[in-house]
């Protein structure tokens, strides 16, 4: 009975395995190519940033820490290891706080029952449109947007990354470093420069980091299921060896029977 259970339970990881699989392909190519022109485009958003010391777009907020977690469970330990970068951003820094996705309400619930934040939802295999309008309506109120996620490496490295989307420095601001590394002159004027970027950068931006986390979760996945069938065949290889073991002792017993009845009638 044991053992057609594990089977079955087999055969449900390996279709959930090749779901991942085909989840993980689809957006990896995308992801990988976007990433190296959207790091080259922050580094210049955050160039011009430190040449304009003052947005001409009001904002009403400070910092926001965002972190993308995830609708469902089975996505490894990623999820885990980027909310713990998370919860010491919020916990050293003034931010608000900002979760994606309905398992980071339970962890929250966890770690940080009395911190106060806002929730979204975005499914863990799409990006809709007007999900991500509702979000970037709120975060654009801010100055400074640091979202935390799962990043792919590899297909068995994915890591917990964090991402000014803003153009920011993540750590504390240190006074040295307002200081620009890079002086230009701006066609048009600085300030429509910066205007342009944070109008129309920033959700790209943003939309970027949500894919990378799909891509790392997915991958974590698949990882994750990889070695649940193998633990399952060892499990089965085992029940295999017991029920050797067993028929070798039954075989053992009904010899010694065999020997015992034949010296009773001798």
């Amino acid at each position: 009975m044991e053992m057609e259970g594990l089977t079955g339970l087999k055969s449900l990881v390996e279709t959930y395995e090749e779901i991942a699989a085909g989840q993980m392909q689809k957006v990896r190519t995308a992801v990988l190519t976007a990433r190296e022109f959207l790091q080259g485009l922050a580094e210049i958003f955050g160039e011009v940033k430190s040449n304009y010391k003052t947005s001409r777009i009001v904002k009403t907020g400070q910092t926001v820490a965002v972190w993308i977690s995830a609708n469902a469970g089975l996505y490894g330990d990623i999820v885990g290891r980027s909310f713990d970068l998370f919860v010491d951003y919020v916990n050293t820094n003034q931010a608000e706080a900002v979760v994606v996705g309905r398992l980071g309400t339970k962890m929250m619930a966890d770690r940080l029952p009395k911190t106060l934040y806002n929730y979204y939802d975005l499914e863990d295999d799409r990006v809709e449109v007007e999900d991500l309008a509702l979000m970037m309506r709120y975060l654009l109120q801010f100055r400074k947007i640091v979202v935390f996620y799962g990043q792919f490496k590899s297909l068995v490295n994915q890591v917990p990354a964090a991402t000014s989307v803003s153009g920011d420095d993540i750590q504390i601001p240190n006074p040295k470093s307002q200081i620009p590394k890079n002086l230009y002159l701006f066609e048009p004027k600085v300030g429509e420069v910066l205007e342009f970027f944070e109008g129309q950068m920033l959700t790209t931006m943003f939309e970027q980091t949500v894919h990378e986390s799909q891509l790392a979760k997915f991958a974590s996945r698949l990882m994750s299921l990889d070695g649940a069938v193998e633990n399952i065949d060892k499990k089965v290889r085992q029940l295999n060896q017991a029920g050797l073991r067993l028929k070798h002792r039954t075989d053992g017993r009904k010899q010694l029977n065999r020997i015992a009845g034949m010296s009773l009638w001798s």
